[in-house]
C-alpha cells in the first residue's frame, strides 16, 4: 500500500528541492570565481559598483533638471544606452570570449595539470 502524503510534506520536499539548488548553484559560482585571479574578480566587483552608480546617478539627475515628460523620456534614453554600452564592455572583459573569460582561465589549469604529470 502506497502511503500517503499530505500537502505539508509536499511542501516541504519542494522547499528542501529548492534550497539545495541555491546551495548547489551557489557552490559551482564560488568555484567558477577561484578559477580566476583575485584582481579580476575585484575588477570585476568595482566594474559592477561602477555601473550601478552611473545606472542611477545620471539618469535620476537628467530626470530632475529636465522639465515635463521630457525628462522621462530622456532618462529612460539614457539609461539604456548605458546599458548597451556596459553590457558591450562586460562581454569584452567577462564573456564567454572575453579578456579574463572563464573558459581561457580553465584551459590554463587544464594544460598546467597535464604538464605536471
Amino acid at each position: 500500500m502506497k502511503p500517503r502524503i499530505n500537502r505539508l510534506t509536499s511542501q516541504v520536499e519542494r522547499t528542501e528541492s529548492l534550497f539545495n539548488n541555491i546551495l548547489r548553484r551557489k557552490r559551482e559560482g564560488i568555484q567558477k570565481s577561484l578559477i580566476r585571479p583575485l584582481y579580476v574578480e575585484a575588477l570585476k566587483s568595482l566594474f559592477l559598483v561602477i555601473v550601478l552608480l552611473v545606472d542611477t546617478l545620471i539618469p535620476l539627475e537628467i530626470f530632475r533638471d529636465l522639465p515635463g515628460t521630457l525628462n522621462i523620456i530622456f532618462a529612460l534614453i539614457t539609461l539604456v544606452i548605458f546599458l548597451y554600452i556596459e553590457i558591450y564592455i562586460y562581454n569584452l572583459l567577462w564573456g564567454k570570449k572575453g579578456r579574463w573569460s572563464l573558459e581561457k582561465y580553465k584551459k590554463k589549469s587544464e594544460k598546467s595539470e597535464e604538464d605536471t604529470n
